[in-house]
């Protein structure tokens, strides 16, 4: 127990450093793995690949029975798969290769001093290829970032922080993701770090570490699939908070911190959440 409480302490310790510019991605990533270690000692690190189902065993088998049959969220792939070619967005650079696409994401820019993803370069790339907008949560943007992002499958995971601009944007990130909100006064950290493992109703918060790792994602409360966005505002709508909207500065900053806390974890294929 003094053990877990020293972590937690550090883990708030980086919360405190997350307004300053001097930031070290790799040390914040070892506090982060090594929490989940104490807390779940007999996950291996790359389960958390599975979020949920690599902490409860129930779980996990309802889970691996949707994989074994027709998942909910293969149609999508498919569906992305022809609207991917139909547009043309292999023609836009960002995706002439797509075996490594999903892996190039998110990143900071330095010609426009912001956090890129790969839904804010497939809305872009939409947009040049057709003239029209792209919704940014569920829908085409959903399918065609399954599509590219499956491409990727069983690559790990590698976020790079360098240069100062980018270094305050994962501050930032990491200041939104430890922050108090809304009317319970609740932070992302509160369900998915401090609390993860224990039912918020009926369902189990799930590990932060990993997250990142299966989105856009197709979740049965959803009835369908949705961007890690739409699971940001679905979360700060639990703390009764108002939600921003996707692609915000706030979230693409949440997501590059959110992203590099799962560095060295592979990208997964298997969408399905509850």
């Amino acid at each position: 127990m003094k053990k877990l409480i020293t972590i937690v302490l550090g883990l708030g310790l980086m919360i405190g450093a997350a307004s300053a510019v001097e930031v070290d991605v790799e040390a914040d990533r070892k506090a982060f793995v090594k929490y989940f270690n104490n807390v779940f000692p007999n996950v291996e690190f790359a389960d958390y690949t599975n979020g949920v189902y690599a902490i409860d065993e129930g779980s996990r088998e309802q889970f691996e029975d949707i994989l074994d049959g027709i998942p909910p969220y293969e149609e999508n792939v498919e569906k992305g798969e022809a609207e991917f070619e139909k547009y043309g967005m292999g023609d836009c650079a960002e995706f002439k290769d797509l075996s490594t696409a999903r892996i190039n994401y998110p990143y900071f820019d330095e010609k426009s001093q912001q956090v890129v993803t790969l839904e804010g370069d497939i809305k872009k790339c939409y947009n040049q290829q057709t003239g029209k907008k792209m919704a940014n949560m569920k829908g085409r943007i959903t399918r065609i970032s399954a599509y590219i992002s499956n491409q990727a499958a069983g690559q790990k995971i590698n976020v790079k922080v360098e240069s100062e601009g980018a270094k305050k944007a994962y501050a930032k990130g990491k200041a939104f993701f430890y922050a108090k909100r809304g009317q319970f006064n609740m932070s992302c950290a509160d369900c998915h770090v401090y609390n993860t493992g224990k039912k918020a109703r009926a369902d189990i918060l799930s590990p932060a570490l990993g997250h990142t790792t299966h989105v856009p994602m197709y979740r049965a409360k959803w009835a369908g699939m949705g961007t890690l966005h739409r699971r940001y505002g679905g979360c700060l709508k639990n703390m009764r908070a108002k939600p921003l909207f996707a692609q915000s500065e706030e979230y693409r900053n949440m997501e590059l911190f959110h992203q590099a806390m799962s560095n060295g974890l592979e990208i997964t294929d298997a969408r399905y959440r509850k």
